[in-house]
């Protein structure tokens, strides 16, 4: 095990309204040569002058490391041993956190554009909320080409988790004293700890939110809870254990209800905020 703390270089910032805030993003990876340097990048590129950026490796013995010490000089702290699973690094990651929010951004996904922490700062300054989601857009190579399924914000409300629908993770910014509060990440979940995670906050904690109509990140196809029939499955199942545990009632099947809102996912932004308006009056889930 290793830890390598690097201070922050002095970067030519553009204009900006300078608030207290430090947004904390964690980037948990193993072996992630191919894809880790977009994300530091994407980090490094960031006009917020106070981010702080925790990157925990699973000890990886290809050229991880390597690429991420080419990032030394940005905020960025470096923890790299062997965990038992990636919500066991994630919760290392937000152990060390000391930022006011905090986000989770996968060592294949990358933020969309270099103003995207100044928009979810500036917005929480703005309104205080304890959550601040932005829209997702879905890639496979090429991130500048990006099509197909858009998961967007528009909409999201209370009865969306009860749906088993969780708001676009990779562009949520969370109050840290609310993730630690819940006590992180339940390790119990194979693959749905994010979902109980979000879930406890907004349905338990009553957390308030607000969101940003604008693509924050870019979300490669290809994690453990983007595949097939059987992931499907498992994760309905995990679904439907966190929201019994919170209390909501007939959450086996309505967690088979959220597959009309993922469909509308692969079609334009103005449909998919018709059909969740439309689908909220009509379910009305309180």
């Amino acid at each position: 095990m290793y830890w390598l703390i690097w201070k922050s270089r002095t970067k030519q910032l553009p204009e900006t309204r300078v608030s207290a805030l430090k947004i904390t993003i964690v980037t948990v990876c193993f072996n992630a040569q191919s894809t880790i340097h977009q994300t530091l990048e994407s980090v490094a590129m960031q006009c917020w002058p106070d981010i702080e950026h925790i990157v925990i490796d699973g000890a990886s013995e290809d050229g991880t490391i390597e690429i991420i010490k080419q990032y030394s000089g940005d905020n960025l702290r470096l923890v790299s041993e062997p965990d038992s699973g990636i919500y066991d690094a994630m919760n290392k990651g937000l152990r060390l956190a000391t930022g006011d929010y905090v986000a989770f951004l996968n060592a294949d996904d990358l933020y969309a554009r270099s103003d995207a922490i100044r928009l979810v700062a500036e917005r929480a300054t703005e309104t205080s909320a304890d959550c601040i989601m932005g829209n997702v857009q879905f890639f496979d190579e090429d991130p500048e080409n990006a099509s197909g399924r858009f998961y967007s914000v528009n909409g999201f409300a209370r009865w969306w988790i009860k749906l088993g629908i969780m708001p676009p993770h990779p562009a949520l910014f969370v109050r840290r004293s609310l993730l630690q509060k819940v006590g992180g990440f339940d390790q119990s979940y194979k693959i749905a700890a994010d979902f109980d995670l979000v879930a406890r906050i907004i349905l338990d904690l009553n957390a308030t939110w607000t969101t940003i109509d604008e693509t924050i990140t870019f979300f490669r196809i290809g994690g453990v809870s983007t595949e097939g029939g059987l992931i499907r499955s498992e994760l309905s199942k995990e679904f439907a254990r966190s929201l019994t545990a919170l209390s909501v009632p007939w959450a086996t099947a309505r967690v088979l209800l959220r597959y009309p809102i993922k469909a509308s996912q692969f079609i334009s932004p103005f449909l998919i905020k018709l059909k969740s308006a439309t689908l909220g009056k009509v379910l009305t889930l309180k």
